[in-house]
């Protein structure tokens, strides 16, 4: 059985990565979650709005000019609050996790208790559900 509490991914942050090259260190441990970078900070279990997400792959140094470079671990049974809070207290960087379902992405504000690791599965599991059906559904049988 895996340790849950072993480091899975190291994700560095610095006023050169982008957006997008965090999501990409994020997304190779996690294929089913994403980082969605905003530009106010949210409660547990609430959403910023999407009217608040910054689109696009931005500088991180673009969102928040002076940072010291550091790192954030992560692991199995880092649970999705942790992260955004991580983010919040180490660099001053307000992100929410989004998981996978079918062909959209979710914001996770209802499971934020949920690890990573389950959250990641539940997008598996999401996924794989919804290839099935598709692939499994006879289209001429509409009524």
């Amino acid at each position: 059985m895996a340790d849950t509490n072993a480091v899975m991914a190291v994700l560095n942050i610095d006023i050169e990565k982008t957006t997008e090259g965090v999501n990409s260190q994020f997304n190779a441990v996690y294929p089913f979650l994403r980082i969605g970078f905003f530009q106010e900070p949210h409660a547990f279990g609430k959403s910023n709005g999407k009217s608040k997400i910054i689109n696009g792959s931005m500088k991180i140094g673009q969102l928040k000019r002076s940072i010291e470079p550091g790192t954030i671990e992560i692991n199995g049974s880092t649970t999705v609050w942790e992260l955004e809070s991580s983010f919040e207290k180490k660099f001053g960087l307000h992100i929410q996790v989004f998981r996978k379902s079918g062909s959209i992405w979710l914001e996770t504000t209802a499971t934020d208790n949920w690890t990573l690791e389950q959250q990641n599965e539940q997008g598996k599991f999401l996924d794989e559900d919804l290839k099935f059906e598709k692939e499994n559904s006879d289209e001429h049988d509409i009524y």
